[in-house]
């Protein structure tokens, strides 16, 4: 399998799973405020939620668009722009006393995963050994 072939298969498995929570944050936000990593989330008619949830929703589209024109190079540096997007929920987990483990894990992992995507895109191999 090549490298674009494994970027695509990757960049469409995170468009699965942020349409799976970014929808839980819409219709059931209940369900979602604990996996933040936060200590204090807002309560569940809050609609700070529903516009976390939208953001996720229309990030997830932007890739799935760009996954189906296949432009692996506009893929590459939109999932490249569009990972600090987990890096800022990641500071701003750390930054206000909430889970390292969720920091890390959930966002800085998803952060360092977009990274490696958009590196399997846009890196080129060299040309006759140039």
């Amino acid at each position: 399998m090549t490298r674009i072939k494994i970027a695509y298969i990757l960049s469409a498995a995170l468009v699965l799973f942020v349409l799976y929570f970014g929808s839980g944050y819409v219709f059931f936000p209940a369900t979602q405020t604990g996996g933040f990593g936060l200590p204090v989330m807002p309560s569940e008619g809050d609609p700070i939620l529903a516009v976390k949830g939208v953001r996720d929703i229309g990030t997830a589209l932007v890739v799935l668009a760009l996954i189906l024109f296949r432009n692996a190079r506009a893929l590459g540096w939109a999932m490249l722009a569009l990972a600090f997007i987990p890096f800022g929920d990641m500071l701003i987990v750390l930054t206000h006393n909430g889970s390292v483990g969720a920091a890390l894990g959930i966002h800085g992992a998803t952060c360092a995963l977009m990274v490696v995507i958009s590196a399997l895109f846009l890196i080129r191999p060299a040309q006759n050994g140039q």
